[in-house]
């Protein structure tokens, strides 16, 4: 609670500073071919992130992008590319010094989404030299969603290494701070554990 609380104090402080600045255009920063289009920071616990998280998304002018993102447990990188409506992604990360690949798709229809994302995990670092050491199933996550002006229901399914199925309802809300700022709440509810779980954050979009 107290790390949210510090979170939601930043959220406000620099969206205050934003929203003064948002008419600014800010010089955006390239790596390569590569531009920064979104930066993202959030606290709370949701089916996808937990702790305090950061996200920074980049895109090149052939529709391809990179995503990092990392919080408390977990630390990944998404390399994708679009076509149209249709998202392929290749993701790898580490969770809780675990490391794990898999492929994420995202569809849109309208203001529908739907995502497909499972992966493999490689055991702990000191186990993967093992003689006969195979990968193994990690997880799969199945959701989707529709957004209506600045709210969004969604729903997912989540299986985890050897724990059972888990489902997940969520609503979220944005709110808008002038063009490119953006403070977010939502709340899920999750089965297994009977909780809602909360989530606070903000996002500014660069370009």
């Amino acid at each position: 609670m107290k790390t949210k609380l510090v979170v939601l104090a930043i959220v406000l402080m620099t969206s205050n500073v934003m929203f003064a600045q948002d008419t600014i255009k800010v010089k955006t920063l390239k790596v390569g071919n590569y531009s920064l289009t979104d930066v993202t920071i959030s606290s709370g616990k949701g089916a996808l992130t937990s702790g305090f998280d950061t996200r920074f998304d980049f895109s090149n002018d052939h529709n391809i992008f990179i995503t990092l993102q990392a919080n408390n447990d977990r630390a990944n990188i998404m390399i994708g590319k679009k076509w149209g409506n249709f998202k392929a992604i290749a993701s790898l990360g580490s969770y809780k010094n675990i490391p794990w690949i898999g492929p994420m798709f995202l569809y849109t229809l309208g203001p529908l989404d739907f995502t497909v994302w499972n992966g493999i995990g490689f055991a702990k670092t000191n186990q993967l030299t093992d003689v006969g050491y195979k990968p193994e199933f990690f997880f799969s996550y199945e959701g989707a969603g529709v957004t209506l002006g600045k709210n969004r229901i969604s729903g997912a399914v989540m299986w985890f290494a050897t724990d059972p199925m888990n489902w997940f309802a969520s609503y979220k809300r944005n709110f808008t701070l002038g063009q490119y700022s953006t403070i977010f709440a939502e709340v899920t509810y999750n089965h297994t554990l009977n909780i809602p779980m909360f989530v606070i954050g903000y996002s500014r979009k660069l370009k």
